[in-house]
């Protein structure tokens, strides 16, 4: 019953990945190309710095879940290596417990500030134009499919890092 709503989640969090390979190919192109043109032509562009920056928020942000579902964050894993199995469950537990708050948290406060932003038409003051609510919805989006993820990983066995995964 729970199978459909589980996969929707963890669906949803492995596009926003796929999404973040392209705009991490994205930017790599864009820097290089503005890094050559204000080399050679002296001319910046002057779009590339703001939509590079909102590229490594999404980045950060918005590949998440599926980087969580994965279990390849960074992880300290002195205690959790020499506990127990009860005691590495429970440790686990009040991970999910905690990160579960800390993303309703964002989620909550980032969805107000995209509708304030959207509801008064506020804009960047830069040559580009963008409509904040834009930049800002990545909060809320990012952090409710981690927060879905942290609550479907508290229900099942935490994956084990990849071989070659930054484990500290």
């Amino acid at each position: 019953m729970l199978a459909l709503p589980v996969n929707v989640v963890e669906a949803f969090g492995r596009v926003l990945q796929v999404v973040g390979l392209a705009a991490l190919a994205f930017m790599a192109l864009t820097i290089c190309y503005d890094a050559t043109v204000r080399y050679f032509f002296a001319a910046p562009t002057s779009w590339s710095l703001e939509i590079n920056s909102y590229l490594v928020v999404y980045l950060a942000v918005m590949t998440a879940a599926d980087v969580h579902r994965r279990g390849e964050h960074i992880a300290i894993s002195l205690w959790p290596d020499r506990a127990s199995p009860t005691m590495r469950r429970l440790l686990g537990a009040i991970t999910c417990v905690v990160g579960i708050a800390l993303c309703a948290i964002l989620t909550w406060r980032g969805a107000l500030m995209t509708y304030d932003a959207w509801s008064y038409g506020e804009r960047v003051s830069s040559a580009f134009g963008t409509p904040t609510w834009i930049p800002y919805a990545m909060l809320p989006i990012g952090f409710g499919t981690l927060g879905l993820q942290f609550a479907i990983n508290a229900f099942r066995e935490p994956p084990r890092p990849q071989e070659g995964s930054a484990v500290v």
